[in-house]
């Protein structure tokens, strides 16, 4: 069924420059394969071009504290001054409206399929916020630090992993109601919904495995997916391919990315990176994840090209043109 083929490395060119929030670039042209924050810059990019053949455009918005894109690249929410930006047209409309009442802190975020809600997690507490187009909704206490989150395709509820003394967990969250503990995990590294919204794969790092919690909205089943041995050690990105039948796996330290077939529930392919990635999250371009972005000047950028066969694009992070 799958052809075990290593993954493979290419190069491309990257040109930056740096704009003020609100600001909107000269009109943009040829396929966008998504966006980035770029945190040095506190600036969002486009990444213009396909990957091969591709470069970072110009910002369309910076003096950003924080950042991120909506998977279908049109959607973006931004903090700046203790305040909360929302924009729906990042690609032809780069304009942004506040989102009052929301959390002043938000560090984290998950995305609806459909881009038209979040929900945003406290970088210093243990606090959850929906947020459904440019509205603050109702915000949800947890007991600890959340270290992970994924939204419904609908955006009625959140998964959040939560950090804990007392012993970390995975929880349920709805707009209404009380949360719900799914499983306890230790440190809940990433989250990702299976298609089916039966079920979910939770990466946790504590105990260097992927978990898998069957029929999570009725009576949650937890099964151990992949341990150390299957090639699990410090995970900071988890993510389906487009068809669903690959799980990827980021590790940060050993510079690994695997990819495991859920039918068999087995190792595929693992490939050996030149430096750490950051993340696993998908950009707007079908079948493409952005493995690192933001951080210091000098650090490249990292795409994952996950359609028939597998390969990692770096873009150099020069600031020539």
């Amino acid at each position: 069924m799958f052809d075990r083929k290593p993954f493979s490395l290419c190069l491309c060119i990257v040109v930056m420059a740096a704009l003020n929030l609100g600001a909107q670039q000269a009109s943009l042209s040829g396929p966008i394969s998504g966006y980035v924050f770029e945190a040095s810059s506190r600036s969002i990019r486009p990444i213009l071009g396909i990957p091969g053949a591709a470069y970072v455009g110009d910002a369309v918005a910076a003096g950003l504290d924080w950042a991120a894109i909506a998977p279908d690249g049109r959607s973006a929410l931004a903090r700046k001054g203790g305040e909360l930006y929302w924009n729906s047209g990042l690609e032809s409309n780069p304009s942004w409206s506040i989102i009052e009442g929301a959390l002043p802190d938000a560090g984290r975020i998950a995305w609806s399929a459909d881009a038209t809600a979040a929900v945003i997690a406290s970088s210093t507490e243990g606090r959850i916020q929906f947020i459904r187009a440019a509205a603050a909704g109702p915000v949800v206490d947890l007991p600890g630090r959340i270290s992970a989150l994924a939204m419904g395709p609908s955006g009625d509820y959140a998964v959040a992993g939560v950090e804990a003394e007392a012993g970390g967990g995975l929880y349920l969250v709805g707009t209404e109601g009380e949360p719900r503990l799914l499983a306890a995990v230790g440190r809940a590294a990433a989250i990702v919904l299976a298609a089916n919204e039966r079920d979910l794969f939770v990466a946790d790092a504590a105990s260097r495995q992927i978990l898998e919690i069957a029929n999570f909205r009725q009576e949650a089943a937890r099964m151990v997916l992949a341990d150390e041995g299957g090639g699990v050690s410090d995970p900071v990105g988890l993510a389906l391919s487009r068809d669903g039948q690959l799980l990827l796996l980021a590790n940060k330290s050993r510079k690994t990315l695997n990819a495991y077939v859920l039918a068999t529930r087995s190792l595929w392919s693992q490939i050996e990176l030149d430096f750490e990635p950051s993340c696993l999250e998908p950009l707007s371009r079908n079948s493409l994840f952005l493995l690192k972005a933001g951080g210091e000047a000098s650090e490249p950028l990292l795409v994952l090209d996950a359609s028939r066969e597998p390969a990692v694009y770096f873009v150099p992070a020069g600031r020539g043109e």
